[in-house]
């Protein structure tokens, strides 16, 4: 799949109600893009980073940084975490390094209005669980 030609068809898309702003934000050494920032309106703090392999896109919002997590209550954050983790549709809690994340993949062969419509969905998890693990912040 082609982020290039993903960007052109999703800038400007309304999915939901929501319109999709897409900004291609990292290139690799040939010039193509591999990293889209894409923001669902309405959630302009919870860019989502989406990139994609011969076979899968892969959609990854950060939530917050260890740092930011309340140090006595990091193992607790774990688990809970873990037990989020299945009631969320169409996306995981994960960690990077040290940047907790809510992420999710899908089909090159997804066609776009499911594409807009995941991302639209990511979105809305994300703001859901940053308010699930908020206790758990400084």
């Amino acid at each position: 799949m082609q982020l290039k030609d993903l960007a052109i068809q999703l800038s400007g898309y309304i999915q939901d109600g929501f319109k999709l702003d897409v900004l291609p934000i990292q290139e690799n050494g040939d010039g193509e893009i591999s990293v889209l920032q894409v923001i669902v309106e309405g959630f302009d703090e919870l860019p989502i980073f989406v990139t994609a392999t011969d076979e899968q896109i892969l959609c990854v919002t950060n939530l917050f940084v260890q740092d930011e997590v309340k140090p006595e209550l990091l193992q607790e954050l774990h688990q809970t975490m873990l037990r989020l983790s299945i009631n969320i549709p169409l996306s995981s809690l994960g960690l990077i390094d040290d940047q907790f994340v809510l992420f999710g993949a899908m089909s090159t062969n997804t066609v776009l209005d499911n594409i807009a419509h995941e991302l639209v969905t990511q979105s809305e998890n994300a703001l859901d669980s940053l308010e699930a693990l908020e206790d758990f912040l400084k």
